[in-house]
């Protein structure tokens, strides 16, 4: 729900700053101005970028926002609790309920683990191969970063180039007054689009992966050491504690009260 909640205020947002920079103007000049200057912005960083990468990498930048922006937040109690299970079941029933329980694990890279224990692979090769899963994704951001910071640098930059063309156009209408408005308009919106864009959409989504970036290391620390514990069947316990130190802190307090307000609720039931 958070993302969709995301997608709506965005999507608000953009529609109050593209319908206020229209209640400015009152005749259709003006909202040509309007469309013709964030086209112009738009088109020309878009077309500045196609030339600056290639458009395989630039398809890349698609597929990693999308598992940014609309992949569930990692929720690591969760996780532990699931390792658990998962740690039990190989205890009891071997390789194939771990097999049956990796057709269940919904994170990628815990489930090629478990399917590579299952098959009996020595531990360098799963810990290499766990490494080159959360290497390539790492690439991936990083070359989806570089695209998205130079797209907002484009942005700016055509925004002042349109308003120079626009300023060029009016200077041959100082004769003419009632002609001056549009070309001014257009002169003055595309800097205001290319800011826009630049600040409002492209340097937040750098900064997004960025942070996904952070959180992807902490995720592949948990992951190796979940796998291990589940490939040496290590106890509950010492799986719990073992976890619950890799955790990011805010999830590792909340986990802590969680399970000690249970303890308290369960103590309370036996009295």
């Amino acid at each position: 729900m958070g993302y969709i909640m995301k997608a709506i205020i965005f999507g608000v947002s953009f529609l109050v700053v593209t319908f206020f920079s229209l209640s400015l103007q009152d005749n259709y000049h003006a909202i040509l101005s309007n469309i013709l200057s964030l086209a112009f912005v738009l088109g020309g960083t878009l077309l500045a970028t196609c030339i600056s990468f290639s458009m395989e990498k630039i398809r890349t930048v698609v597929s990693v926002i999308r598992k940014t922006y609309f992949f569930k937040h990692i929720d690591y109690a969760t996780l532990i609790h699931h390792v658990i299970h998962i740690a039990r079941d190989y205890k009891r029933g071997g390789f194939k309920a771990l097999e049956a329980s990796a057709n269940t694990c919904k994170n990628p890279y815990l489930k090629l683990g478990i399917q590579l224990i299952a098959d009996n692979s020595p531990w360098e090769h799963i810990q290499s191969s766990i490494e080159k899963e959360f290497l390539y994704d790492g690439m991936e951001n990083e070359s989806a970063q570089r695209i998205i910071h130079a797209m907002a640098k484009f942005a700016p930059a055509f925004g002042l180039a349109g308003t120079i063309i626009g300023l060029m156009m009016v200077f041959p209408q100082l004769t003419n007054p009632k002609n001056i408005g549009s070309a001014m308009s257009l002169a003055l919106l595309t800097t205001l689009y290319g800011v826009l864009t630049a600040n409002l959409i492209l340097l937040p989504l750098e900064n997004k992966l960025k942070e996904n970036a952070a959180d992807d290391a902490i995720m592949y620390q948990f992951v190796i050491e979940a796998l291990h514990c589940i490939q040496q069947r290590e106890y509950s316990v010492v799986i719990e504690q073992r976890l619950t130190t890799i955790m990011p802190r805010h999830q590792h307090e909340r986990y802590l009260h969680e399970k000690k307000a249970g303890m308290h609720l369960k103590i309370a039931h036996n009295q």
